[in-house]
């Protein structure tokens, strides 16, 4: 099926230093190549290859682009706790997921227990954890503690390359401190030969900054340790804040008013699902409010878990409408897929 889109299908990377991948095992290997059938629907297992966890719903930032922002204070700002923690972990020890990305919406460095859960997955056998993080509290000590602590790829969210744009986009950021704490990041990977960890820059597309690609790109080139530099539209995540009104609509009615839109078939339902701070599973990343609360498939602690959400009714129908291209029965999906469209990112 060659029209399946995969979320990483949208942001274009640049890979500048490759040296990251010369220390896979095979293992890994083997996990990267599960991983790339999953992306085109080829590979289930019993339990998802890759989990995203919300250690915290805290954000240093107040970026006015981020689904945060769309509808701030729905939700209640707080860290993972540690009874969600622990009955998370008593799963991933058990299931030994080879992949795990520490974050979802927010900055998860805000959680002081973030290093001891950390250590928890690296103790687990997890092969690649990663991190998204804007640098803001990325001071040497914490940089030190990522890179002993197990970090395989760690994500620094920038989008400027001046510091009047960035403290523009990045509301509540230092462009200089963010800067300063990258390069002892890198100064750090380099002095601990930690050669495996893939350092990636990213620069969000949007009207504000977008005169500095260039500049941004030719500046992080530059940087010894940086191994991908990507860019990417902005999304208005205001379209997930209020149903678009087909909710009501039968399958049979559903079926004939999008038969003529262009296919789509995504990924993600074999990919990696979300687990948020609050023990909620979720299919994948699509922002969730009060309104689209039946996009979650259920909760840790009440009696759920990853592995019975992932085996479950709501998510085998969620495959089966993606593989038959009918991503409109599905009153998230079909928001996001309208979405993405109209801010023409696919």
């Amino acid at each position: 099926m060659s029209d399946i889109k995969r979320i990483w299908d949208f942001i274009q990377e640049n890979e500048i230093d490759d040296s990251w991948r010369r220390n896979f095992s095979e293992e890994f290997r083997l996990y990267r190549e599960r991983f790339s059938a999953a992306q085109k629907q080829e590979y289930l297992g019993d339990f998802p290859l890759c989990l995203e966890i919300e250690a915290s719903y805290y954000c240093n930032l107040e970026c006015p682009f981020c689904p945060r922002s769309a509808n701030y204070g729905e939700r209640n700002e707080k860290h993972m706790s540690a009874a969600v923690w622990q009955r998370l972990l008593e799963e991933i020890r058990a299931h030994r997921p080879s992949s795990i990305l520490m974050d979802h919406e927010a900055e998860s460095l805000m959680n002081k227990n973030f290093f001891s859960m950390l250590k928890d997955v690296k103790d687990a056998g997890v092969l690649d954890i990663w991190l998204h993080t804007n640098a803001n509290l990325l001071t040497p000590k914490t940089s030190e503690k990522l890179i002993d602590g197990g970090i395989t790829k760690i994500n620094f969210s920038l989008d400027a390359a001046t510091k009047e744009t960035y403290e523009k986009v990045r509301v509540g950021g230092k462009y200089e401190r963010v800067i300063s704490n990258i390069e002892h990041f890198l100064k750090l990977k380099k002095e601990k030969q930690a050669d495996y960890i893939r350092v990636r820059v990213s620069f969000i597309v949007m009207p504000e900054n977008q005169g500095e690609k260039q500049q941004f790109y030719e500046f992080w080139k530059s940087k010894e340790g940086v191994n991908v530099i990507t860019f990417q539209k902005c999304q208005d995540f205001l379209y997930f804040e209020s149903l678009d009104g087909d909710e009501t609509l039968s399958e049979a009615e559903l079926n004939t008013k999008y038969a003529r839109d262009k296919q789509f078939h995504c990924s993600m339902p074999w990919e990696m699902p979300v687990i948020d701070v609050e023990g909620n599973v979720v299919p994948c990343g699509a922002p969730v409010r009060e309104h689209n609360k039946s996009f979650v498939l259920g909760n840790i602690m009440q009696g759920d878990s990853v592995e019975s959400c992932w085996k479950s009714p709501q998510m085998e129908r969620l495959r089966q409408i993606h593989k038959e291209g009918r991503w409109y029965l599905d009153d998230t999906c079909r928001i996001c897929v309208k979405q993405r469209r109209r801010d023409g990112i696919i």
